[in-house]
């Protein structure tokens, strides 16, 4: 069995993502692979101009600020693990793309681990499910994880509808 050699964890501060780090940590560790953890800020990709016009990227650096604050952490947890290749990274672009083709390509990232959910169920009902995005499309092996570090099942916000 060959050894994954980049790993890539998407961070965005849910709880179904911490536990998608504390897996790609193992995993990592476990094939001495490169770690990169990654947070996409929606909105224009950085290098492109918006097509509307009136927006620029001054209107994301404070998310873009806390997002790295917090990919600094992840690393330093990853570093203490015995992960020794830690890259972060935060852009601004659409989460499902780089996450499943844009910086997977870009890096040659062999695997990537996600976390079963990571939005709000109305956010999940509007932009539909990143996750199911991911592992339709990337080009590499994608690992879903839905357990904690011990392997139970992560409470994941079920859908309520109103009665009517």
């Amino acid at each position: 069995m060959t050894a994954y050699r980049k790993v890539l964890v998407g961070i965005d501060g849910s709880k179904q993502s911490t536990m998608a780090l504390k897996k790609a940590i193992a995993t990592a560790k476990r094939n001495q692979a490169q770690l990169y953890l990654l947070s996409i800020v929606n909105g224009p990709a950085n290098d492109r101009q918006s097509s509307f016009g009136f927006l620029d990227q001054s209107a994301y650096q404070q998310t873009t600020e806390t997002m790295e604050k917090l990919l600094a952490k992840k690393k330093e947890e990853a570093v203490a693990a015995g992960v020794p290749k830690v890259q972060t990274r935060v852009l601004s672009g659409n989460a499902k793309v780089e996450l499943s083709t844009g910086f997977v390509a870009q890096e040659e990232i062999d695997l990537v681990v996600i976390g079963a959910s990571g939005l709000n169920v109305v956010g999940r009902m509007i932009v539909g499910s990143t996750t199911a995005y991911v592992v339709r499309e990337a080009p590499c092996d994608v690992m879903v994880v839905r357990t904690d570090e011990d392997n139970k099942p992560l409470a994941i916000e079920k859908a309520s509808y109103p009665k009517m």
